[in-house]
């Protein structure tokens, strides 16, 4: 049996592939393989060069895990690890409801954070002087080794409705207005950051990828400042609110303490030689009001203490494992693997000519 005979493929009747045919045709046709090859790497090395080098800058934290003695403890820690994994087992160890982990990329990407992040301002390196994110994002960011002109980075934002003349009344107080310049920098933050989380060891890694190295890591630093801010006072809210209350009815408590003590010894001065039993029973009574103010405002005092001994035990902590660093080599592109993929394209439609351009199958298929 010769080497063709062994290659064929039975199915409802004998059909053989004749390999040697094949490679003859492919032979034949070499010259233009060759050149769609070198044509189309020719076409990717242009196209990588078009691009603008890509700098990443990563940042990684770990949350505060909740723990407390004893059994309560144990069980605390686990539901703090299946939080991590996203599974609630219900509860809260310190009575406070918590952000899961897997939340925090949502955090990141959405609206009002990233318009926190666009009002700071970071140092431009091009302009040598500090700007807002918003502004550098706004403007033409970094060239490519080949620049063709244009900026490719910046979207057109089109809307149908502008809000500039739309009257206040008509929009409720809940709703963020953006402008165009907004929206197309915020498409931009949320193209470029990355918020991943390692559910085994609940690590946080936060990695922003932009054409500037040192904005790249400013952002980094900021999402990271305002994620943790945001996740603070979302576990802190209730003893926050709780505290003001406090603080308030506190200085209220006083004020009344005060007054009470003040009413109570000015009558004493007006009536130090009165022996009548009224002037007595009035005594006694204001001598009640401030034994009543006075053990009010100790009380609240006492737990206004107890209120601020809570929110900083409900204020999570956030530990930086690694703060973000400007990058000094490029993330992106990958140039020579752009024009390999190109080039493998190009080789790709050369023999689909050849396959279309042949005589026929059955020459080829034996």
């Amino acid at each position: 049996m010769s080497n063709v005979e062994k290659n064929q493929i039975e199915d409802n009747g004998e059909i053989s592939i004749n390999f040697g045919e094949i490679f003859r045709t492919l032979k034949s046709y070499r010259i233009l393989i060759a050149t769609c090859a070198l044509l189309f790497a020719a076409l990717g090395a242009i196209y990588s060069l078009t691009q603008p080098n890509e700098y990443s800058s990563n940042a990684k934290l770990l949350p505060e895990l909740d723990s407390k003695s004893g059994a309560a403890g144990g069980m605390g820690g686990l539901k703090s690890l299946a939080g991590l994994a996203g599974v609630d087992l219900g509860g809260s160890s310190s009575g406070a409801e918590a952000i899961r982990p897997d939340l925090y990329p949502n955090i990141v990407q959405s609206a009002p954070l990233l318009q926190e992040v666009l009002k700071a301002k970071i140092y431009s390196t091009k302009h040598k002087k500090w700007q807002t994110v918003l502004d550098f994002l706004s403007e033409k960011q970094d060239t490519a080794p080949l620049d063709l002109g244009g900026d490719p980075s910046e979207d057109d934002v089109t809307s149908d409705v502008k809000l500039d003349k739309v009257p206040s009344s008509a929009l409720s107080a809940d709703l963020i207005k953006l402008n165009k310049k907004e929206q197309a920098a915020i498409k931009k933050l949320r193209a470029s950051v990355v918020l991943e989380i390692d559910k085994k060891s609940g690590v946080i890694s936060l990695t922003t990828k932009l054409t500037n190295a040192v904005a790249a890591a400013n952002i980094t630093s900021l999402i990271q400042h305002y994620l943790t801010k945001y996740v603070t006072d979302y576990r802190t809210q209730k003893a926050r609110q709780e505290l003001a209350f406090l603080e308030k009815r506190l200085t209220e408590s006083r004020a009344r303490y005060d007054q009470a003590l003040f009413t109570l010894s000015a009558y004493r001065d007006q009536n130090m030689n009165l022996f009548l039993n009224v002037a007595k029973d009035r005594e006694k009574k204001l001598q009640y009001e401030v034994d009543m103010a006075y053990n009010l405002y100790t009380t609240i005092s006492g737990q206004y203490e107890e209120s601020k001994v809570k929110l900083h035990r409900e204020t999570p902590v956030f530990k930086v494992l690694e703060p973000a660093q400007v990058a000094v080599q490029k993330d992106g592109p990958k140039r020579s693997l752009i024009t390999i993929g190109f080039m493998f394209v190009g080789v790709f439609m050369a023999l689909i000519y050849v396959f279309f351009k042949t005589v026929n199958l059955k020459e080829l298929l034996g």
